[in-house]
């Protein structure tokens, strides 16, 4: 059967989410994680780590069914809608099917200081034997300049010297590696997430795609990695006003208040530090700066593949909302396990766990809520997160501290 790794991080546009249209049930079928169609109003311009999955040639390439914007037929229905979305909690969420999530043990260690201001990190699955040396990327927050990453071993000391990704991007975010089989070849590339949107002021976000070596210890040299591939994407853009509902200048008789009612999500969506590859699909959470929820994104591209012939798409991209989730604290890296069984969602404040091996999972990867984990306290704010194992997780903080959480099964 063919294998899957996947890991890394994104970002995207300002906007505001108008509440328009029930698109499905929420995380593990629960009322209160409703998920709902959104009508977002721009406000500026503007991965997985390393994990395992199943993958299905056959239908690599398979459009997956969306049904969104459905409108409600009265302003009432909306409210009540925006209202169970906007405050529903993580407790509210059901979680179908428990498995053992509790903690076994917990160890940090500190990453070289020579990596300034770390923004994501992720196991390069091609190194994943017990007879190699297992090496991990760190990205480093690149504001205007050309990203940068850092191969680290186990201990957190650097390999070689550092990669110069021969681009300029504006904030860098998380990152993903893809390590796999597709169409009988072997792939193995990283995602890099130009996502990073704190002021708002950006009118679309990219991701690029490099494949750099293995690295080695004989890397005493900066090492400059070309792009395979750019892409480029948005948050939906703000639904037009209707025409028709602007006053007219002939009198018309009046027959009673008729308040105009516009029903907008609190929150707005325009930046994202988490991101996931299953098989073809690359999703994105959003991070929003008060916190209280997510939203998951589906970029609606057929192949994430530095590999494909179409490298040259000029075109940019709009991702499509799939569901809101009460994350409680905002989402700052999201990652696959190494079996594909379990994704990881990050939080300043909690590791949400969810199931994969559930059919629901396939069209939404947040469907089954499984476990929660409160984050080990350290001395930063936690940035990213990858699945050294299929029970191990490890953390990275923005203080350089990496802390290995192993789960009891």
């Amino acid at each position: 059967s063919d294998r899957m790794l996947h890991r890394g991080s994104v970002r995207m546009r300002g906007h505001r989410l108008a509440v328009g249209g029930l698109v499905g049930a929420g995380p593990a079928g629960g009322a209160a994680g409703s998920a709902r169609s959104a009508r977002p109003r721009r406000r500026g311009s503007s991965a997985t780590r390393c994990s395992c999955g199943r993958h299905d040639e056959s239908d690599g390439n398979r459009q997956l069914p969306w049904s969104l914007g459905h409108k409600f037929s009265s302003g009432a229905s909306g409210l009540a809608l925006a209202t169970m979305v906007a405050f529903s909690a993580p407790d509210a969420l059901a979680e179908a099917t428990r498995q053992d999530t509790s903690v076994v043990e917990t160890q940090t260690t500190t990453i070289s200081e020579e990596i300034k201001g770390p923004a994501s990190v992720v196991k390069d699955c091609r190194t994943d034997s017990p007879d190699l040396q297992t090496v991990y990327w760190v990205s480093s927050r690149s504001v205007g300049q050309n990203p940068t990453l850092y191969a680290i071993d186990k201990d957190g000391k650097i390999i070689g010297d550092e990669y110069q990704v021969q681009t300029r991007n504006v904030g860098q975010e998380e990152i993903v590696f893809v390590h796999r089989q597709r169409k009988g070849k072997k792939e193995d590339f990283i995602v890099l997430a130009d996502t990073s949107n704190k002021f708002k002021n950006r009118d679309q976000l990219a991701i690029y795609e490099i494949a750099p070596s293995v690295p080695t210890a004989a890397d005493d040299q900066r090492t400059k990695v070309d792009v395979e591939r750019e892409i480029d994407f948005e948050f939906p853009t703000a639904a037009q006003e209707d025409p028709r509902s602007e006053k007219s200048s002939s009198y018309t008789i009046p027959v009673g208040p008729t308040p105009k009612v516009s029903i907008q999500y609190p929150q707005e969506d325009y930046d994202t530090a988490a991101i996931i590859v299953i098989d073809d699909t690359l999703w994105a959470f959003s991070k929003r700066s008060l916190g209280s929820s997510t939203a998951l994104y589906r970029l609606p591209v057929d192949t994430i593949s530095p590999y494909v012939r179409e490298k040259d798409d000029k075109t940019t991209h709009t991702l499509e909302f799939v569901q809101e989730f009460g994350s409680g604290a905002p989402a700052c890296g999201a990652d696959v396990s190494t079996d594909g069984t379990r994704l990881a969602l990050l939080t300043r404040e909690t590791i949400f766990l969810f199931d994969l091996t559930v059919p629901e999972a396939k069209l939404n990867p947040i469907s089954s809520l499984i476990g929660r984990i409160p984050v080990p306290k350290s001395a930063g704010l936690p940035v990213g997160i990858t699945w050294d194992d299929k029970q191990t997780m490890i953390l990275l903080t923005d203080a350089n501290e990496l802390t290995r959480i192993r789960l009891g099964a």
